[in-house]
């Protein structure tokens, strides 16, 4: 009867230490983790992407890129994506400190958000916010956080933007206030 029960207490520790230290869950940890690491990274990074006609249809530089391939988006450091007008010349640059460019060609921009016209022949300068979603190749902007909206001669005070840089179209979705400078001789 000792025996037996001896033999049963030695199974049961076996047990528990096997069920303590089972190696399937570490190896989904680790797994986990992997999942967690990019793929690779690289820095100062600028990619240029032509048209049919040989043109640059778009063009993103970053200080640093890590790409997570089973996760699927590609993550950058102080992104600058420069948006072109239909005579192929750059118009709209927009810059950031993060962002994520997601697979269904959504970049998704957050902190210091700011983007600025280039051209320098449209009345809107500059909008800045905190956070930006641009949707390509459509280049729709948008955003529910607060915007500022800087022009010539005015400034524009709002919560939520909606864009559509091809049509020249800007709305906010919340108006806050409108100041405009009134310069006297």
């Amino acid at each position: 009867m000792k025996k037996m029960l001896v033999l049963l207490v030695i199974a049961l520790v076996l047990t528990a230490t096997y069920l303590w230290f089972n190696p399937a869950e570490q190896a989904d940890a680790n797994y986990a983790d992997r999942e967690l690491l990019p793929d690779y990274i690289a820095e100062q990074v600028t990619r240029r992407v032509y048209d049919e006609q040989g043109y640059v249809a778009d063009y993103i530089q970053a200080s640093r890129l890590e790409f997570f391939e089973r996760l699927g988006f590609t993550q950058f450091e102080q992104p600058k994506y420069i948006l072109f007008d239909a005579e192929h010349l750059p118009a709209w640059e927009v810059t950031s400190q993060f962002g994520i460019w997601l697979p269904d060609d959504k970049i998704i921009l957050e902190q210091d958000v700011i983007i600025s016209n280039v051209n320098g022949h449209e009345l809107v300068e500059r909008i800045n916010t905190d956070n930006l979603e641009l949707l390509l190749p459509s280049r729709l902007l948008q955003t529910t956080a607060a915007v500022k909206i800087l022009g010539k001669g005015f400034y524009i005070n709002g919560i939520g933007l909606q864009a559509d840089l091809t049509e020249q179209k800007l709305r906010i979705v919340k108006h806050l206030e409108t100041v405009y400078a009134n310069e006297q001789n």
